[in-house]
């Protein structure tokens, strides 16, 4: 994420360090330890159609270490309007953008360094949420393009990040140390006004209908943190009583919350207790049952059969009334790609051997794109991949519009998936495939 010069933090705090938190890869099983101006008002809360993924670039200076501020400038909104309008093959449109928004961050005194350790010093540890000034401009781009209707903020952090850099050589190139938002460090009053403070800083932005939770990892021994932090947000943002500034004449039900997970996870009981009325489960379709912990590849005949597998715990995980999308790789993931070429030396921890299905076995992005449409599609799935006011599929998600797809997240490492953009034959198929899915 984009960590630098941060709001509300007293200058006796300790001076941010740069990490970027953009989504690295999803562990779908135990492999490890352990709406917008744009648009018109809305008598509900959610924008029915598709999403894509942006972010800002992960280096804005050479040195990975530097602090500065984000540079993010809404470099992919040209992209999306040009898809948008072109109505060769058709007029399916991607009309929901999720904008990097910032990331949860836990900043010590400077005189009290472990202030936010277990268990958090509520006087001196400044659990807060961050929206970079760059990545607001960004999304108010974002919200102009052409057919966009609604924007969604990417809210991100890594829990575990040390315990991710002690898997990679123990690489902290920048001797930052562990100062990743764990929060199982905070108190249930801590993570209840964490919630309220990030509820009112997006909210404060016109432009932002909602925001997509991104915490990993939702596993031991972090799910109950978590899923307090989740539930608190969702509660704010939905904001019932007005006080926070999400109601308004554009959104007056309030904003949503959607949650990036994986459906074999998932119950009713989450959405219903923690998400509510305003919440959305966004599905991962890809990083899929890995192999390894070495980023192996998954051909597309696995991609697809995982997907497949992984679409069949949709129903339970949502219940009667759950509100769902499903991300699908038009760009590299981290285990759907066309290149992995990892770092030399220390930084690519388990990873160090480079795969390259593209050079080897002429796998593109545009084959992964057309299985996951023909599994979508089949017949045995009736109606529930279909798109329509009310119901319960919200639409498809894409992954993604980036710069530099790499794990772990962290500025200083440069272990690479390519590629970072669709290509035009990946929306080609989009244009000839979503058409399918509309009720």
């Amino acid at each position: 994420s984009d960590v630098y010069k941060r709001q509300g933090i007293n200058a006796e705090y300790g001076d941010p360090r740069p990490t970027n938190m953009i989504r690295g890869c999803l562990i779908a099983l135990a492999l490890f330890p352990a709406l917008a101006a744009a648009g018109p008002a809305a008598t509900a809360p959610f924008t029915y159609g598709h999403a894509a993924y942006t972010y800002g670039p992960l280096h804005c200076v050479s040195d990975p270490c530097s602090v500065v501020p984000s540079c993010n400038k809404g470099a992919f909104a040209d992209a999306l309007g040009e898809f948008n309008s072109d109505t060769t093959i058709s007029d399916a449109a991607i009309n929901q953008v999720y904008s990097y928004g910032g990331d949860v961050e836990f900043w010590p005194s400077k005189s009290t360094p472990q202030a936010c350790w277990q268990p958090a010093d509520p006087a001196n540890c400044n659990a807060t949420s961050y929206y970079d000034v760059n990545n607001k401009a960004a999304a108010d781009k974002y919200s102009k393009t052409a057919g966009v209707k609604s924007i969604t903020a990417l809210l991100d952090a890594r829990m575990d990040g040390w315990a991710m850099i002690e898997a990679y050589n123990k690489y902290d190139a920048c001797d930052f140390g562990d100062f990743y938002p764990n929060l199982n460090n905070l108190t249930a009053p801590q993570i209840e006004t964490l919630g309220e403070y990030t509820a009112k800083l997006y909210c404060a932005d016109p432009n932002i209908d909602g925001i997509q939770v991104d915490l990993e990892p939702y596993q031991d021994p972090y799910k109950e943190s978590l899923q307090a932090f989740v539930t608190s947000l969702a509660k704010n943002m939905k904001d019932d009583d007005g006080k926070n500034g999400c109601k308004d004449a554009t959104h007056p039900k309030g904003r949503t919350t959607s949650y990036f997970t994986f459906a074999h996870r998932m119950t009713p009981g989450f959405y219903n207790e923690s998400l509510g009325d305003n919440g959305i489960y966004v599905f991962s379709g890809y990083d899929l049952r890995p192999k390894s912990l070495d980023f192996e590849y998954n051909n597309v005949t696995e991609f697809g059969m995982n997907l497949e597998e992984e679409l069949g715990y949709i129903q339970d995980a949502i219940g009667p009334n759950g509100k769902f999308t499903l991300a699908l790789p038009i760009a590299a993931s981290c285990h759907e790609y066309e290149t992995y070429q990892p770092m030399h030396g220390d930084g690519c921890g388990p990873a160090c051997q480079g795969w390259y299905p593209k050079r080897d076995k002429g796998i593109t992005m545009d084959m992964y794109v057309q299985k996951a449409m023909d599994v979508l599609t089949q017949a045995k799935w009736g109606d529930m991949f279909k798109v329509k006011p009310g119901g319960q599929f919200i639409g498809l998600s894409f992954w993604t519009w980036t710069y530099d797809m790499t794990y772990p997240p962290m500025k200083w490492f440069n272990n690479l998936f390519l590629p970072p953009t669709p290509s035009s034959k990946v929306l080609e198929i989009l244009k000839q495939e979503l058409p399918k899915l509309e009720a």
